[in-house]
């Protein structure tokens, strides 16, 4: 099976950075906060911000881990399913982060980065091994969930919405698992 829209999802972060870098896009329109999102009611931020990143390292660490648990997302479920996956985590995991942000008095703090859609696909891999192997699982969960925890304590990284993409992400898949 071809992992398509890993792929495309890759090319796509890839073009947005070099035009961010290029000048031919202002990174300041894309990124999003819990004020721009809700109070200019710039929606399109929930998503434009999951494609925006920092610098060169960020860009290739996210573009890696999407790559390791894209494809092999992607491969166990359907495209579509694949997609479902990522769009969902990735603004339905946004807009809990912010709603967390905005209960503790941070309407302003920025969130850029393709980080949240991976942790729901990251979500959803947990589920699949949860469900092939049971509580065995737990022992091929361990090195990401450590992975997971250390990237998202880390200053200037958006660690609410990486659980709450990866919740929602683990929700789907819950639900799909059980579907079909």
């Amino acid at each position: 099976m071809t992992y398509i829209f890993t792929y495309i999802l890759i090319i796509i972060n890839v073009i947005v950075f070099f035009l961010i870098s290029n000048g031919k896009l202002e990174s300041e329109f894309l990124g999003s906060s819990y004020h721009l999102i809700f109070n200019r009611k710039d929606y399109k931020r929930l998503v434009t911000g999951a494609f925006t990143h920092e610098d060169l390292i960020h860009l290739l660490f996210n573009m890696i881990s999407l790559y390791n648990i894209g494809t092999f997302v992607e491969s166990y479920f359907r495209h579509w399913i694949f997609l479902l996956i990522y769009f969902v985590s990735m603004i339905v995991g946004k807009i809990l982060a912010l709603l967390i942000r905005h209960a503790n008095h941070d309407d302003y703090t920025m969130s850029i980065g393709a980080s949240g859609a991976i942790c729901g696909l990251l979500g959803a891999y947990f589920m699949v091994i949860l469900n092939y192997y049971g509580a065995a699982g737990f022992s091929y969960l361990l090195r990401p969930m450590i992975s997971l925890v250390m990237m998202s304590i880390l200053p200037n990284v958006d660690g609410t919405s990486h659980f709450c993409s990866m919740g929602v992400g683990m929700l789907i898949a819950f639900l799909i698992l059980r579907v079909f």
